[in-house]
């Protein structure tokens, strides 16, 4: 069972059709955050609906959303909510960057 912050991104990231969503538990590897969700868009204009989502459904359930790096770009969007950092990626960029490799090679 993830905390409710986790729970209330993931059901804005489906609710708006993000694909292959991954949430991955880094408290013990990372003083700054405890959960990093990776999720891939379909384009631009679905990546930016979904990081909006994010952003609107947090506030209504009291939660903030610090910075949103990328808005825009048809790549790659950050978005950090403090205690979670989500990556929202297109399906190209997901495999060239290979994060979640990354994620779980550090684990």
């Amino acid at each position: 069972m993830y905390p409710r912050l986790i729970n209330q991104i993931k059901k804005a990231i489906e609710s708006k059709k993000g694909e292959d969503i991954k949430i991955y538990n880094v408290k013990d590897k990372n003083p700054l955050f405890d959960y990093v969700i990776i999720c891939t868009g379909l384009n631009e204009k679905n990546m930016d609906a979904i990081t909006s989502n994010i952003e609107d459904t947090l506030e209504e359930q009291s939660f903030e959303v610090k910075s949103i790096e990328g808005l825009g770009s048809s790549d790659w969007i950050l978005v950090d909510c403090y205690d979670a950092i989500v990556h929202i990626m297109s399906q190209s960029y997901r495999e060239h960057v290979k994060l979640d490799e990354l994620i779980k090679n550090n684990k």
